[in-house]
């Protein structure tokens, strides 16, 4: 369970730093204005800061395990549109909806490790998460270079957003398996009806 969660943050913070070293080759390819390229960079992030607290209140509301599920889908979608994008401007949108899909995924991920784990697990669950903050960081930066460097099958850039696809279909099929169902509250409630008198 805990692999399935950090990948996905994983997956998530990685997509926030792989496309600025991709930045020049999506210029050349897409013909895009300095304007859209930043919103290549910067619709991610802002779908993501905007969309959080939705996302949060979501998982509290319907499940954490079915809103991170649907952030994975939303998220790896996004991420085959943004490989097939014919243009700047589809690219741009895609990336709002990347940042739409990271926003229900993350807020879940905290959520469930301090109610899935307890005693020294939840420590050493909470230390995976914090090392898996400050690595991914770094590991977008580098495979972001990697990446188009090695112009993998003559695509460029889209590979980039590629490599998400299959790693969220993997976590999309393993959460209902590896990931229990929330407890829901019980809808009981007491009743309001006196006792009828004798």
């Amino acid at each position: 369970m805990l692999a399935v969660l950090l990948t996905g943050q994983f997956m998530c913070i990685i997509d926030v730093l792989v496309v600025n070293v991709a930045m020049p080759s999506i210029g050349a390819s897409l013909h895009a204005s300095g304007a859209s390229l930043q919103l290549v960079v910067g619709g991610y992030t802002i779908a993501y800061a905007m969309l959080l607290i939705t996302g949060a209140r979501l998982g509290d509301r319907y499940g954490r395990r079915r809103v991170y599920q649907a952030g994975v889908i939303t998220f790896t979608a996004a991420s085959l549109a943004c490989t097939l994008a014919p243009d700047s401007q589809a690219l741009v949108a895609f990336r709002f909806a990347q940042g739409a899909g990271a926003a229900a995924l993350v807020p879940q991920v905290f959520s469930l490790i301090q109610l899935r784990f307890t005693g020294p697990a939840r420590a050493r669950a909470l230390s995976a998460y914090a090392a898996v903050l400050s690595a991914g960081a770094v590991a977008g930066l580098v495979l972001g270079g990697v990446v188009v460097s090695a112009d993998l099958f003559g695509l460029g850039w889209r590979p980039v957003f590629g490599i998400n696809v299959p790693i969220g279909i993997v976590l999309a099929v393993a959460v209902p398996r590896l990931i229990p169902p929330d407890k829901r509250p019980s809808d009981k409630r007491p009743s309001d009806k006196r006792p009828s008198d004798k």
